[in-house]
C-alpha cells in the first residue's frame, strides 16, 4: 500500500502543486472532505472518492481494505499540525506514508493578523473541550484557535469572560485562503450568542491588564476539596521537585482533589497524569477540578494501592510520582521500582506515623528529606500574628539512569 497525505488549503485542489496533483491522478482511492470533491474530479475525472468517515477511527479499516493500492488522503492545511497525518503515520508507519504538507491555517491566520507565528499559542478545540484553553490565557497572549462549529466563538468568548479576559480582542477568520473568506472583529464580551461559518480560526489578543495566576501552583481556592488539600506553598515545592516537562507522564498516588496532578499538567504541555485514589468521591472531585482548571489530560484510576499496588504496573511508566495519601513502605518500594530511570518520586507526610515511613525509606534508599513549615499572617484581635500550618515532611528521591547504581543521584 502507498498512502499519500496531502495538505490542502481553502483555495482548494486547483491550488496544489504539480507533485500533489500527480499523486491524485494516480490515486486509486481519494479520501477528502465533500468541499474538495469537485476539485479532485477536475484533476482526475474518473476518481473514486470517499468522504472522511465518522467516527474518524473508521478510516484505518477503510485504508487497510485497499491494501496494495495507491491511496490519497486530502487533509486541511498541514496534515502534521493538528491534522490527520500524525495519526495515520502512527498507525500505518512512516515507510508506507508520504506527507505533502500544505500551508497551515495558522500560518494564514497569523499573516492576516500581522502576528509573528512564533509568538502565538497555536491551539485547537476541534474534538476538545473549550475549557482546555484556560491554561493558555495570560496578559498580552496571542492565541490562534481552530474552531469546531458555528457556536465555538461564542463558547470561547464565554470562557474568556468567565476567566476575566472579557476585553480580549477576537477575530473570527472564516474559510481563510478561500473564495468565501470573511473576517469578524469584536471583543469577547460583545460576542453573545452569535454564530459564524463552521470553517474558521479564532485569533485572540488578550489584554495587558488581565490577571494571571501562578504558573507553578494555583491558589487553594481553585480546587474543590474536603479539607485534605496539599496547600499551595507546599504544592509549589512538590511541583518544583517533580520537574514537569513537555510530554511527561506523572502518577499522583492517593490523589484526593487531584491538585498536585493538575498543577503538574499545567506545567507539562502534552503531558499525562494519572490521579490514583480508592475513594470514588475523591475521583469524581479530581475530575471536576481538572475541568474547572482547563486540564484535559488527567486520567483517574480507582485503585486501593495499599491493597493492590501490583496493579500500578498496568499504567504507563511514569517520569514523576507524587505520593500524597496512603503512604506505606510497600507503596514507596513499588513506585520506586516502576519509576522510569532518571525519574523522581516525591512523598509527603503530615502525621508522625507517615513521617516514620518516609524516614525508613530515606534511610534505605537515600534521597533528600525536608520539613516544610509555613506561617500565615492572621488577625489577633486588633493586631496580627503568625498562625502556623501543620508541618509537612517531604521525601524527594531520584532514580538512577544507570540500572547498576544504587537508585539515587
Amino acid at each position: 500500500m502507498a498512502l499519500t497525505i496531502i495538505g490542502v488549503s481553502e483555495a482548494g485542489v486547483g491550488a496544489l502543486g504539480a507533485k500533489a496533483k500527480a499523486s491524485i491522478q494516480s490515486g486509486q482511492l481519494i479520501i477528502a472532505a465533500p468541499r474538495f470533491h469537485d476539485g479532485v474530479l477536475a484533476v482526475q475525472p474518473s476518481a473514486v472518492i470517499e468522504s472522511w468517515p465518522s467516527p474518524f477511527s473508521d478510516i484505518y479499516d477503510l485504508i487497510a481494505a485497499r491494501d496494495g493500492q495507491n491511496i490519497v488522503v486530502l487533509a486541511t492545511g498541514d496534515p502534521m499540525w493538528f491534522g490527520a497525518g500524525a495519526s495515520l503515520v502512527a498507525y500505518f508507519g512512516l515507510e508506507q506514508c508520504e506527507i505533502v504538507p500544505g500551508v497551515s491555517g495558522f500560518q494564514m491566520a497569523a499573516a492576516r493578523m500581522g502576528w509573528s507565528l512564533s509568538g502565538c499559542e497555536t491551539l485547537t478545540v476541534h474534538g476538545r473541550p473549550v475549557h482546555a484553553l484556560t491554561p493558555h490565557l495570560y496578559p498580552r497572549a496571542r492565541l490562534l484557535v481552530i474552531g469546531q462549529e458555528e457556536t465555538t466563538p461564542a463558547e470561547i468568548a464565554a470562557l474568556l469572560c468567565e476567566q476575566g479576559y472579557g476585553q480580549s480582542q477576537m477575530s473570527v477568520l472564516t474559510s481563510v485562503g478561500g473564495d468565501q473568506e470573511q473576517r469578524f472583529d469584536m471583543t469577547a464580551n460583545l460576542v453573545g450568542d452569535q454564530t459564524f461559518p463552521s470553517f474558521h480560526i479564532i485569533a485572540i489578543a488578550c489584554p495587558s491588564d488581565a490577571r494571571r495566576e501562578s504558573v507553578i501552583a494555583l491558589p487553594d481556592s481553585a480546587f474543590e476539596n474536603d479539607g485534605k488539600l496539599t496547600k499551595r506553598d507546599v504544592r509549589a515545592s512538590a511541583i518544583a521537585k517533580l520537574a514537569p516537562f513537555p510530554g511527561a507522564i506523572m502518577w499522583d498516588v492517593g490523589s484526593g482533589s487531584g491538585a498536585v496532578a493538575i498543577d503538574f499538567l499545567r506545567n507539562a504541555p502534552r503531558g499525562r497524569a494519572y490521579a490514583i485514589d480508592r475513594n470514588a468521591d475523591q475521583i469524581a472531585m479530581a475530575e471536576r477540578n481538572a475541568q474547572r482548571n482547563g486540564v484535559v489530560s488527567l486520567h483517574t484510576v480507582a485503585l486501593d494501592v495499599a491493597a493492590d499496588n501490583a496493579a500500578l504496573a498496568d499504567l504507563p511508566q511514569p517520569d514523576a510520582i507524587f505520593i500524597g495519601g496512603g503512604v506505606s513502605m510497600a507503596v514507596i518500594e513499588r513506585c520506586q521500582l516502576l519509576l522510569r530511570p532518571g525519574g523522581v518520586l516525591v512523598a509527603h507526610a503530615v502525621t508522625l506515623e507517615s513521617e516514620q515511613i518516609l524516614m525508613g525509606a530515606w534511610q534505605a534508599t537515600g534521597g533528600a528529606m525536608a520539613r516544610l513549615s509555613l506561617h500565615h499572617a492572621d488577625p489577633v484581635g486588633a493586631f496580627h500574628g503568625w498562625r502556623p500550618l501543620m508541618p509537612v515532611t517531604q521525601l524527594c528521591w531520584h532514580k538512577a539512569i544507570d540500572e547498576g547504581s544504587d537508585g539515587q543521584r
